[in-house]
């Protein structure tokens, strides 16, 4: 391990969808291959939370795959080991976008912590594609297998956990859905977290009684922002909480302010 060398100090972080810091530390990153292979590098840490880093490899690595990292973290950022010299955390890559640097092709790479125990259908396939399903009191990110290979979109969607609140505007007596479902009297707020973002929309965790076609009010308080959004899609999963599919009216989610915030993010 005399390989790694921590070069700075990070900032604490927040819990659950934790704000992202700027570092000066070294982690060594390891992937595996469906080779067979295993290879690492040595890279700068750029920027470092709780629940996620964000870094450079010159070697591609695909989204949705676990990776492991081992660095020389501040106790205050770790979720287990405070003790140790070293960090162990397995991460989800959240994106791997390339850019070209001085005449030289950089990969910038973002992962989203989920733990040092090693998930076992990763043992069996180091190939294996998970999706993020939620956190853990310890805010890490739950992780869970994904049946295919993440697809790029038209406009790029992002997984940043950020801190939003979801208030449902008031029903009226409007035919169809709507009017089959009772009124509201008071608007209703529920504190929740993104899961992916992207600039015409974003998908949220979130437990409200609403359907497909009516409008909420959105905001995220850490970067500013507030819209109207209409609700595209609610999906069900057994044993997690509820996604709802966001499309902003009239406004557009301000990525890059998100992704030079958190670093955190997967392009989907």
């Amino acid at each position: 391990m005399t390989e790694i060398e921590r070069t700075g100090a990070a900032s604490s972080a927040d819990h659950r969808a934790s704000e992202r810091v700027s570092a000066e530390l070294r982690t060594i990153v390891q992937v595996k291959e469906g080779t067979g292979e295993t290879w690492k590098e040595v890279t700068r840490v750029t920027t470092i939370s709780r629940n996620g880093a964000g870094f450079c490899l010159s070697r591609p690595v695909i989204v949705g795959r676990l990776v492991t990292l081992v660095m020389p973290l501040d106790s205050d950022l770790r979720a287990y080991d405070r003790d140790k010299e070293f960090y162990p955390v397995m991460g989800i890559v959240q994106y791997c976008n390339a850019s070209t640097v001085d005449g030289e092709k950089i990969l910038h790479v973002g992962v989203g912590f989920i733990g040092k125990e090693v998930p076992e259908t990763f043992k069996a396939d180091p190939t294996q594609n998970f999706r993020i399903a939620g956190m853990t009191t310890e805010g890490l990110w739950k992780v869970t297998e994904a049946e295919t290979q993440f697809k790029k979109r038209r406009q790029p969607r992002y997984w940043i956990g950020l801190g939003v609140t979801i208030s449902l505007l008031q029903r009226g007596s409007t035919a169809g859905a709507r009017a089959r479902r009772p009124q509201r009297k008071h608007q209703i707020k529920e504190e929740t977290f993104t899961v992916n973002v992207g600039a015409g929309g974003v998908s949220v965790a979130c437990s409200l009684d609403v359907a497909p076609g009516e409008k909420i009010k959105f905001a995220c308080h850490s970067l500013n922002f507030y819209a109207i959004a209409v609700v595209r899609n609610r999906k069900l999963r057994d044993g997690e909480m509820p996604t709802l599919h966001l499309q902003f009216v009239d406004s557009e989610f301000p990525v890059e302010k998100a992704l030079a915030n958190s670093q955190v993010a997967l392009a989907a």
